[in-house]
């Protein structure tokens, strides 16, 4: 904190200037602090614009769930990333058949890894990444037909 000295009618005070925020100052004089407003020349709008959003959803009761477990599913056989992360192994093909809970890839997110499951039997109908792929949240890895 700056440190200055001020005469008020010809009395000398040591004063320290704190934080100053748009048009408010904070000053310690005597060991108390106070709250100053001050304006400055030509100038007496130098305010912080605020910028005012309305909420995109009001309450979190009306917000979907846009998340799912691991191996969870959004409809018939689709599996979906449960995180962001990066696609390490596809262990299964085209076509080939699998079983509920069966482990069918492994991606990587937050420094893990994570084993995708089949979350119902059948056969592979489509696989929507490859080894390597960065994907986001819910996309699709591949659906089971």
């Amino acid at each position: 904190m700056p440190e200055y000295r001020i005469t008020v009618d010809d009395k000398s005070y040591s004063v320290n200037i704190g934080r100053i925020e748009d048009d408010k100052v904070e000053v310690t004089l005597g060991g108390r602090t106070f709250s100053v407003g001050i304006e400055y020349p030509g100038n007496k709008s130098q305010k912080t614009p605020i910028l005012s959003r309305g909420c995109a959803v009001p309450d979190a009761s009306s917000a979907p769930d846009k998340t799912s477990a691991p191996g969870q599913t959004s409809g018939m056989g689709k599996i979906l990333a449960p995180l962001p992360g990066t696609v390490l192994k596809i262990l299964v093909a085209m076509g080939d058949q699998v079983t509920k809970g069966q482990t069918v890839a492994v991606m990587e997110a937050m420094k893990m890894e994570n084993e995708i499951e089949a979350p119902v039997s059948g056969k592979i109908s489509q696989i929507a990444v490859k080894e390597g792929d960065t994907i986001l949240e819910n996309a699709l890895i591949m659906s089971i037909g």
